[in-house]
């Protein structure tokens, strides 16, 4: 359990605890956003844990470019870029997609790194529900650049059902490429719940309460 880690997204608001309502109409009692840390601190601090698991996954050589999906990826990509360099000393460039397409100038279709086609990326982003927008993201990688998603990484795994599995273990059996996530929100909940971090309790149990309801109802 990364308890740093998960006491870094409490502490900072990059997971919020209340009653939201998700892209795939869920109605969730958390809601797990990355744009939130949007200062030179908090923007490091998310890219560091992220390079961590990058280099877990990857090493130094397994990868080629960081791909952030428009638009919270984006920073991300950025921040990860960063702290791989001055933490780990692994230098890889990034990259991201506009939304659209320029008609003057440059007008490609993507911003950053000019990289070769058959390059190996790796994209991050703050969580997967469904994978909908990962796959949106990978069509256009191998399309538009030509270039192999090898892996994803995240911050958190919803851990949410699919059709019969995880919706990352679908994800994975579906288009062959692995998913990392650094915490889970079943360690969030669980090292959270009724613990006092500097004055303030982020879990209660009428919070813990609607997580089981929900996890019961969706989680794997």
């Amino acid at each position: 359990m990364n308890t740093e880690f998960i006491e870094f997204l409490a502490k900072s608001g990059a997971v919020k605890f209340g009653e939201f309502t998700l892209k795939s109409g869920r109605q969730s009692p958390y809601f797990i956003s990355t744009g939130v840390l949007c200062d030179g601190y908090t923007s490091y601090e998310l890219g560091k844990y992220f390079a961590r698991k990058i280099k877990e996954a990857y090493g130094e050589q397994g990868i080629d470019a960081i791909y952030g999906p428009a638009y919270k990826g984006i920073p991300l990509a950025v921040s990860v870029s960063i702290a791989l360099h001055k933490d780990l000393g692994i230098k890889k460039p990034w990259i991201f997609d506009r939304k659209e397409k320029k008609t003057y100038g440059d007008a490609s279709g993507f911003v950053g790194a000019d990289i070769d086609r058959g390059s190996k990326l790796v994209i991050v982003d703050d969580v997967m529900t469904t994978g909908e927008t990962k796959v949106e993201a990978i069509e256009k990688i191998e399309k538009a650049l030509g270039c192999d998603v090898v892996g994803i990484v995240i911050a958190v795994d919803r851990q949410e059902r699919g059709r019969k599995l995880s919706a990352i273990e679908e994800f994975t059996e579906d288009y062959g490429i692995p998913v990392h996530s650094i915490t889970t929100i079943k360690d969030i909940f669980e090292h959270l719940n009724g613990k006092n971090i500097d004055g303030k309790t982020y879990v209660d149990d009428s919070i813990y309460e609607a997580f089981a309801k929900y996890r019961k109802e969706y989680g794997v």
